[in-house]
């Protein structure tokens, strides 16, 4: 056998057994290529893909915000979605103090750029249930009707004898009342998120300033810590 071998020059030998293995498919650079592995693109792809909001839901969010805002929904962009189990429906609607109690909410957390501002919405799969972060300070274009802001006159007047001409709203705040003991001026209130929507509204009346709360359905609440005597 050793005759054989010198009979070809050592170079040609070495040729030979190259050949024969790249014939027979080996990888001689890394054996990492035959493993598929997924690129970042096709990762993040995925990730975005569990966190896709419904257009109908996406629409009905940025429908919620347009009301609020007073903005056109052209003009208000969804900034992120992220998926999200939330424990109970306590902390689904931005409750502060919740109960351990897990009874699961399957939704979203949604991020809704408006002009400035980040608006953070939990809204659930269904898209049945939409709430907005009661601590967003919603800047709204949406002003005090007349008929509440003659109301908020009219009992001023009535508590204080003066005349409704006499009598100024100087300043109306939008707000998202957590609860109708929040929006009663309640010192001591449960946590419980039963959000009631109106303003904060503050009345000139001679050298005080009486703050009211006023639902959007109308009713009125002057706090009471005001010093209501009637003008002789």
């Amino acid at each position: 056998m050793k005759s054989i071998i010198k009979l070809f020059p050592q170079g040609v030998v070495l040729t030979l057994a190259l050949t024969s293995l790249l014939a027979c498919g080996l990888d001689t650079t890394s054996n990492k290529t035959a493993v598929a592995v997924p690129s970042p693109e096709k990762i993040q792809l995925s990730q975005n893909g569990q966190n896709q909001l419904p257009k109908a839901i996406s629409k009905a969010v940025l429908r919620d915000a347009s009301k609020r805002s007073g903005v056109r929904i052209n003009n208000l962009t969804i900034t992120q979605v992220t998926s999200q189990t939330f424990s109970n429906p306590c902390i689904f609607k931005f409750g502060e103090i919740c109960t351990k109690e897990y009874n699961p909410i399957e939704g979203w957390e949604v991020i809704v750029q408006v002009k400035g501002q980040s608006w953070t919405y939990h809204v659930d799969k269904t898209g049945s249930q939409i709430v907005l972060d009661p601590k967003v300070v919603v800047s709204s274009n949406d002003k005090l009707p007349s008929a509440i802001a003659n109301a908020i006159l009219s009992d001023a007047s009535k508590r204080t004898g003066l005349a409704v001409t006499a009598l100024k709203i100087t300043e109306v705040t939008p707000r998202t009342f957590s609860n109708p003991c929040f929006f009663g001026f309640g010192e001591v209130c449960t946590q419980l998120f039963d959000p009631v929507e109106g303003w904060e509204v503050i009345v000139k009346v001679k050298q005080q300033s009486w703050t009211y709360h006023a639902s959007k359905s109308g009713s009125i609440v002057l706090d009471p810590k005001v010093s209501a005597t009637p003008s002789k």
